[in-house]
């Protein structure tokens, strides 16, 4: 099986996970597992115009400081009223984020939503191997579904940053057995857009506002506290950042507060996948909000426990055939070993 985990997930690495809300697991993925994130990604950019949850955030921020509502309206024929949403970030008066020297930059700023559900070799990467058991490790959960997935691009002079936020409340759910990977396909660093964490800003429960990514302004109707401007006051915060290869993983609790810069490099695509599980005591919690998930088949009932085809059982603690290789053995002999993440 080419998507398989290299080495096992340390000790020192979950409770990482569990203290700070992240963690970098280096060199974990195989190249065959890298490549094929690669062409799966390429292939979303490829298709991003026929996709209803497909978007190009710059031209979005372009549109909106344009005032361009007839562009926004274009654009609105899938998972968002992109129209409505950014008049009504207009009436908040909070600006749109980008970096500095914006005006001459013309890189994109690509996202879609829901790619295993129309992509098969994407979809194997999701629900088999590598990543499945690394979130059994990690949630210290008797089993694991999957939950979503997105794809970021940012390419080379993309000026949008995406906002500080906290993805537990865009997410349909409540508990604490959440987690949300976010891998890699290129070398990522502060100037191509290195993702940056709030430390420990998981533990204490609080729930916060979602907002639309290239503003502050949260999403119109939500509820929750209102997120802090960490943007403007980064040396208040205990933040870090990871520069990342190929072949690392990045893993945080979906309470912990992050965001990133723009793309500022001359030459450096960043690529990356945001692939979410949970665990046993993850429950449905509705919340009107939410962005819409299109690629859904079914619905369920606030206190629900995930199941059914949207939500796969992709590894149980107790079945070594679902794991890879090595793990498999370490798991039955209840051994774990391997390299500390630097």
């Amino acid at each position: 099986m080419p998507n398989h985990i290299t080495r096992a997930v340390t000790q020192d690495e979950i409770a990482a996970y569990k203290q700070a809300g992240v963690v970098l697991l280096k060199g974990i993925l195989s190249l065959d597992t890298v490549n094929s994130l690669r062409r799966s990604i390429d292939h979303v950019v490829n298709t991003l115009d026929d996709s209803p949850s497909g978007y190009d955030f710059t031209k979005i921020l372009r549109a909106t400081a344009r005032n361009d509502f007839d562009q926004l309206r274009a654009m609105s024929d899938g998972q968002y009223d992109l129209e409505a949403i950014m008049d009504y970030v207009k009436s908040t008066g909070k600006p749109l984020l980008a970096d500095d020297n914006s005006d001459a930059r013309e890189g994109a700023y690509f996202i879609d939503t829901g790619i295993a559900a129309k992509l098969n070799s994407y979809r194997e990467l999701c629900v088999k191997g590598a990543l499945p058991e690394i979130a059994g490790q990690l949630l210290r959960s008797e089993t694991v579904r999957f939950f979503g997935d997105q794809v970021f691009v940012k390419e080379p002079n993309t000026p949008g940053k995406t906002a500080f936020h906290q993805d537990a409340t865009y997410f349909e759910i409540e508990g604490e057995q959440c987690c949300v990977m976010w891998v890699p396909a290129d070398p990522v660093t502060l100037e191509n857009g290195a993702m940056m964490y709030v430390r420990g800003s998981h533990r204490d429960g609080t729930l916060y506002k979602p907002n639309v990514f290239i503003s502050q302004a949260p999403l119109p109707g939500s509820e929750g506290a209102d997120l802090p401007d960490i943007e403007n006051n980064l040396d208040d915060y205990d933040i870090v950042h990871f520069d990342v290869e190929p072949g690392d993983l990045l893993v945080h609790h979906y309470r912990t507060i992050h965001g990133t810069g723009g793309n500022q490099s001359r030459y450096q695509v960043r690529r990356a996948a945001s692939i979410r599980y949970c665990g046993d005591d993850i429950r449905f919690k509705e919340r009107p909000w939410a962005p819409q998930q299109l690629h859904h088949t079914y619905r369920l009932n606030t206190g629900d426990p995930l199941s059914g085809p949207d939500f796969p059982v992709v590894w149980e603690r107790h079945a070594p055939e679902l794991m890879p290789g090595a793990m498999a053995a370490e798991a039955a002999t209840g051994q774990l070993s391997g390299t500390r993440a630097a």
